[in-house]
């Protein structure tokens, strides 16, 4: 029940009291409930196999009705960032998009400054995005608090989870570029103590700095999701920052003019389901707003 709720998007309670609402007006007993879960009884599954059947003529229906209607489709561009690519994407493009079945999705994927840019040049609908911004006329909604992590090469990682921001400090680092939003926040955190930063490698890409790591040239600082790949593999080894932490704030950003595509229920629950992926993902630290 726990995980239809989630992947249905709605309260559990909620579920549990239409399922009830159902079984009611069927006057059959569709879920035998125990202290482990709920069991789908033999009505249940006969009626799983109709609903199979109404799901994929509904959608047929509506397909076909498109073809009648005088509106086209709203196209929305969505900018993402290389971390939720690689930790959320598949669910956005195949499983969340499903929220949003009268519009054309499209996914941009990019670093967070250059997301701006892309809404400022109007070729962005709307994106989800790290940097901070300035247009107080724009739209943007706080969705999460990521803190990052410190990677090093696993031959180089005492067996730590942790390491202060003052040893981080200490160590060549190898980071994506002055525009990026996680140089900034070490710069800015570096300023407020008075420490130089010792920037080894400046590099604009995610896998050229990886490698870097990997080969123990340097460390970096990054979102965990950016090297999930590698963390998982074992290819780099991760510790979290504190002392303190190094926190980035995930926001939905829009323009004004965009406002008639993105301010629906359809479509805030369609962020909102990427911001609870992103907030249950393994690896990541994160608290939503």
């Amino acid at each position: 029940m726990t995980r239809a709720a989630q992947e249905l998007n709605v309260a559990q309670t909620a579920l549990g009291t239409q399922i009830r609402n159902l079984e009611e007006e069927l006057g059959v007993t569709l879920l035998e409930r125990h202290s482990r879960g709920v069991t789908a009884t033999p009505a249940c599954r006969v009626l799983v196999g109709y609903t199979d059947d109404l799901t994929g003529l509904l959608a047929e229906a509506r397909e076909a009705m498109r073809k009648f209607s005088s509106q086209p489709m709203p196209s929305v561009n969505l900018g993402v960032t290389p971390s939720i690519m690689r930790l959320v994407g598949d669910d956005i493009l195949v499983d969340l998009s499903k929220l949003l079945p009268h519009v054309n999705l499209h996914i941009v994927e990019e670093f967070s400054f250059i997301l701006t840019r892309l809404l400022e040049q109007g070729e962005l609908t709307c994106a989800l995005t790290y940097a901070a911004g300035t247009d107080a006329s724009w739209l943007r909604v706080p969705l999460l608090e990521e803190d990052l992590f410190y990677l090093t090469a696993p031959h180089l990682t005492p067996d730590t989870d942790t390491i202060t921001f003052d040893e981080v400090l200490t160590n060549d680092l190898a980071l994506t570029g002055r525009d990026d939003v996680v140089f900034r926040l070490v710069e800015a955190l570096a300023h407020t103590k008075g420490v130089e930063m010792s920037i080894a490698y400046e590099v604009q890409s995610l896998r050229a700095v990886k490698n870097l790591v990997a080969k123990g040239i340097a460390a970096t600082i990054m979102p965990y999701g950016a090297a999930e790949g590698e963390l998982r593999s074992g290819a780099l080894r991760s510790r979290l920052i504190i002392q303190p932490s190094v926190v980035r704030i995930l926001q939905f950003v829009s323009p004004p003019d965009q406002a008639s595509v993105v301010d629906s229920p359809e479509f805030r629950a369609f962020i909102k389901a990427i911001s609870d992926r992103l907030h249950a993902a393994p690896g990541p630290v994160t608290r939503q707003i």
